[in-house]
Parts: structure tokens; sequence; C-alpha cells
């Protein structure tokens, strides 16, 4: 089927501007560089050009069109990995991108600002049990820290600042009686967390996967489970258009979304097929693609994922915008 061209890039103009100049006096606020993504240009017709963040994400995409999901519902889909977060905001508004991949907290943030961005679809979302988070908060062997309460004074290392990390975390250190004001958080890459909290740099570090069954192998202990923490099953991934998109392409937003959701449901039927597909498609190495806790895909967004997300965020100052769900979301 024939769509039509993305239009409007002057619409969102002054708006981008607006969010570059954000990102040079707060960029920490997004968790992230706001230069944008390396992408040449957005799709045309049926062409959709999603920027996601590389690695299993990305590969969840790149999974769905390897199907001919996305072909099947007459979308036209181009992966682009990117480093995520807010990173793709700036090139959503450009029109650079078409789709971006962020987080629940990147894009409450910028709808905060008046961003004129929606969610269509759900991103990662982590399990129900504990066990199976693809989110660890890690000490070492013989750390005397043995549970949360003794995280008072601490420094943990995160991979971005004012984002997830921020509202997960509070979760389990409010549950020791403590508040993020109690710890002090280090912004350092991910790859880096584990030789850090080994030698002492850190206390305590956030890791997701891969790099979470990586520290495990390499001897950190589990402390908590930060997302299933926060709440079983949380959606921490979003899938974002801009609002005029949506508002004159409903049919292609409804195709992309058809797409993702039969990608999350055939990870579901046959998560060992994702598996054995991943060292294809991704650097992983097969035997850590078989071994690591993988995310949860559903499709459609998560209501209260989303409202959970934005109480922490408003309890420890991450916004102050009130959450008006059904003009954030486009389901």
């Amino acid at each position: 089927m024939s769509r039509r061209r993305r239009g409007g890039k002057s619409a969102v103009g002054g708006v981008l501007a607006g969010l570059l100049v954000l990102g040079t006096a707060a960029c920490s606020d997004y968790g992230g560089d706001l230069s944008g993504t390396n992408v040449s240009g957005g799709g045309d017709g049926d062409t959709l050009v999603v920027s996601e963040t590389a690695g299993v994400p990305s590969s969840f995409l790149a999974y769905g069109v390897s199907r001919g999901y996305f072909a099947d519902e007459g979308v036209d889909l181009r992966v682009s990995p990117s480093s995520g977060g807010a990173t793709v905001i700036p090139a959503l508004l450009s029109g650079d991108i078409d789709v971006a991949g962020s987080n629940v907290v990147s894009a409450m943030i910028a709808m905060g600002r008046r961003m004129p961005i929606q969610m269509v679809a759900a991103g990662t979302s982590t399990a129900d049990d504990p066990a199976e988070d693809f989110a660890s908060l890690v000490v070492t062997e013989d750390s005397p820290i043995t549970t949360p309460e003794d995280l008072d004074g601490t420094r943990i290392a995160v991979n971005s600042l004012q984002n997830i990390n921020d509202v997960v975390v509070n979760s389990v250190l409010t549950e020791a009686g403590l508040s993020n004001d109690d710890v002090r958080f280090v912004e350092m890459p991910l790859p880096d967390i584990p030789a850090a909290i080994e030698r002492g740099d850190v206390d305590a570090g956030v890791l997701i996967e891969p790099f979470a069954s990586i520290g495990r192998s390499q001897g950190l202990r589990v402390l908590a489970s930060p997302y299933v923490n926060t709440r079983p099953g949380l959606q921490i991934g979003t899938y974002l258009m801009t609002s005029e998109r949506v508002a004159d392409d409903p049919e292609l937003v409804a195709a992309f979304r058809a797409g993702v959701e039969r990608t999350a449901r055939s990870v579901a039927e046959d998560p060992a097929a994702f598996r054995e597909a991943l060292p294809e498609i991704s650097d992983l190495s097969p035997e850590l693609a078989g071994r690591m806790n993988l995310p949860v895909w559903h499709g459609g967004n998560d209501r209260e994922s989303i409202e959970t997300i934005h109480a922490v965020m408003r309890e420890i100052g991450l916004t102050d915008a009130e959450l008006d769900y059904e003009s954030a979301v486009a389901d």
C-alpha cells in the first residue's frame, strides 16, 4: 500500500532549536548527548527509519525484519543502531529518523518540556521474577554491603545520570529507608562498571544485559533486581514518533505497532529461536546469548508502568510536569 511522504519539518524547527539549547544547558536531564544519531534521513512512503539502542533492543527489531513481520504489515523498516536514551530525540524532531527507540524516562522528560512526541509502541520490559530481571545492582563478592540498607553513603556506578537508573535505584533505596540523596551516582560506560567495582572506584553498580551476566561471571554479586523491584514486568523502553506524524499517518503508525507486536509474540513463543539468531544480528557470542536474561517485549505500552515511573520522577525531581496519558501515548 502507498502512503504519503512524511512532511512538516518546519513545524518542529523551533521546538528542535529549543531542545538543542536545552541540551547544552542541561543535557544531564536527558541522561546523554543531544547531538543526534548518525543517520542521513527518514524514509519515504511505507519506509520507516527507526533508530534503536544498539545491542539486544535493535536486534529485536532486526529479528522482526528478518522474519518478515514488518513487511507483512506493509512497512519497509530500516534499523539504525544508536546509543539510546535521549540521543535520538533531536534526530526524530528534525525528520532524520521516523521512529526513535528510547526509554520512558527520556520520553517523559521531553514531553514535560513540550516536545511534540508520542509513545506509539512499547520497547523493552523486564520479567516478573527478580531472578530474570535484565538489570542487576551488583557489588563484589566480598563486599561488606550485604543488604540495600548498607548502601547508605556509597558510590553507585550508572551509565547515565538523571534517567531510568535514578528511578529504579530509588525503589531499592526507599524500601531500605534511604533515598537517592543518601548515595552518590557516578556516571561511566556500562562496559567499564565491573572493573570499577572490582578496583573499589565505586561500591556498587547498575548493570543491564549482557553486562549483568558478564559481571556475574567475573564474580560480582547481585544485591537487588532494580527493574523488577520497581514493578514486576516494568516497561523501560518505548518507541517514539512526532505528534504530527501520528496525526497525519495513523495507518502507518498502526502498521509499525503491529509489526512490533508480532515480533514480541514470536520472541515470547520461541525465545530459543531468538537467542539462536542473536549472534547473527548482533555482536553477542552464542554462549552469552544463550544464558543472559532477555528483556520482555509486549508491543503495547503499559499504562501502570508509565504512571509508576512518572510518579517516581516527580518524587525525585526529574520532572514537575503532570502526566496526560492520553496525549503522551498513541495506542
